[in-house]
């Protein structure tokens, strides 16, 4: 859960005047279970039991003694999966090809996915889905890389593939699709969307995990965060008012398997903004006629989460809620504190569902989809200097400078009409200046003025809901951009 540190609460008067060549083989696989998810960052080799045959011949084939598929991806009768070892590349590299050939009679599919690792512990999401001579590139060097390979069939329709081989281009070809970024300096984004509780004791999940009673996961629709079987290099952090818990990504669905909503530039549906879930879009907007991958979206969902981590951690009533999840393999944790901010950087963003944003008192959240980045806080306005909420936007600025200082007021439906004079405060290197800005008629990003900060975390914006009764005030984004 993000800090939610109180800001210092003025006096009046003081509120006044301020606030190589590599190539992986198919190789037998060392089956694994587990009923538990417990932390493995260097995943090993694994085949789910019984799913994947390995033959001498360096063929994988989709065994007709497999268990069915997990009901997110389809009345498949045979379902498995196999993921090799990660391989250390001779030479750090930013291109690898993907060859391999495959059998795959009508009625069944095969599924081949690739990605890497600059350490071998934090993992790039996976690059789904790939065809043979695949050139897949890198916006960073790595030096490992691994591949999975997954198999739905029916009796009478089982695939195969052979000679899976991954390649170091030493002479560079134009990349036929592009892996994701890991950025050190990156805050793990947080998107609000409605999840659903799943239940499913005794199912099987994407990766092979038997799902127990009382289970801690979440499934994301998408095999591009999917974790390996009792692995962890995909969590999230799921939040509920007030309370927050990690778990890992186990499963994939439920409206899509292809809809990676959370990577900033995604491959499924590029035409929607980033954090936006195609579910969502389609039933509050109408997108695609209503229909997401899987069917006509009746309610929206683009989380599945486990019975335990939905009553017992997160305390929900019902199947049904909004969530708040965070996506860690993209970035730090806003629950871990004020993020460490890139110095090379001119504009830094403080985003209400950071741990750089405080305020006082619990705040109501925006209508789903509504503000930047599909999100705003809001309260009701109050007269009340000793009760009124106060909420602070207060970075790491990496280098002394002038800023210029924005503040974003979204459009939101609301039952009050917002606030006609918004109070913020700027607290910066020589002093505090108070703006008013009037939420009626200036939304968007609104300028605030131009000030000196000094690095460090002296300088913020401050902002309250003091005023008369009953309006509604917005607390959304607010940036600096430091001036050359």
């Amino acid at each position: 859960m993000r800090s939610k540190r109180t800001p210092m609460m003025w006096s009046r008067l003081t509120w006044m005047l301020l606030l190589p060549f590599v190539v992986l083989p198919v190789t037998p696989a060392q089956a694994q279970s587990g009923d538990t998810p417990r932390p493995q960052l260097f995943t090993t080799t694994q085949t789910l039991p019984g799913d994947i045959l390995s033959s001498t011949d360096g063929v994988l084939l989709l065994s007709d003694r497999a268990l069915s598929a997990p009901v997110n991806l389809g009345a498949f009768r045979h379902y498995g999966s196999h993921t090799s070892a990660p391989q250390r590349l001779a030479q750090p590299t930013t291109q690898l090809t993907l060859t391999y050939r495959a059998e795959i009679p009508a009625g069944s599919e095969v599924l081949i996915d690739v990605r890497g690792s600059s350490d071998g512990r934090r993992w790039l999401p996976w690059v789904t889905e790939l065809a043979p001579d695949a050139v897949i590139g890198f916006a960073q060097p790595i030096s490992y890389a691994q591949y999975r390979v997954t198999m739905m069939g029916n009796p009478g329709a089982l695939p195969r593939v052979r000679t899976i081989t991954l390649s170091v281009n030493y002479r560079y070809r134009e990349p036929t699709v592009l892996s994701g970024q890991l950025d050190a300096y990156a805050i793990a984004p947080t998107f609000r969307v409605r999840a659903t509780r799943m239940g499913m004791v005794g199912g099987r999940t994407a990766n092979g995990w038997i799902i127990p009673p009382r289970a801690r996961f979440v499934s994301l629709p998408s095999f591009s965060s999917l974790s390996s079987l009792n692995g962890s290099e995909y969590q999230v952090r799921l939040t509920y008012r007030g309370r927050s818990v990690v778990v890992p990504v186990y499963d994939v669905g439920p409206y899509s398997r292809r809809d990676d909503f959370w990577n900033p530039v995604r491959r499924g549906h590029p035409d929607l903004e980033w954090g936006w879930p195609v579910d969502h879009a389609a039933f509050y907007e109408g997108y695609n006629g209503g229909w997401a991958e899987k069917g006509f979206v009746r309610f929206p969902t683009a989380a599945d989460v486990g019975d335990a981590t939905w009553i017992e951690d997160l305390g929900i009533v019902g199947d049904q809620a909004e969530l708040q999840v965070t996506f860690l393999w993209l970035g730090q944790d806003p629950a871990n504190g004020p993020p460490v901010r890139n110095p090379e950087l001119t504009e830094h963003l403080v985003d209400e569902l950071s741990g750089d944003f405080w305020f006082s008192k619990p705040l109501r959240a925006s209508a789903v989809g509504c503000g930047s980045a599909r999100h705003a806080y809001w309260t009701t306005s109050d007269p009340d200097l000793a009760t009124t909420t106060v909420v602070r936007w207060q970075p790491q600025i990496p280098v002394e400078g002038e800023y210029d200082l924005f503040v974003h007021v979204p459009i939101c439906p609301s039952r009050q009409e917002s606030i006609s004079a918004a109070r913020y405060v700027i607290q910066h290197r020589d002093g505090a200046f108070e703006q008013v800005v009037n939420q009626r008629e200036q939304t968007s990003w609104v300028y605030l003025g131009r000030y000196p900060f000094a690095a460090g975390r002296d300088g913020y914006v401050q902002a309250s809901a003091l005023g008369p009764a009953g309006s509604t005030v917005w607390f959304d984004q607010v940036k600096w951009v430091r001036i050359p």
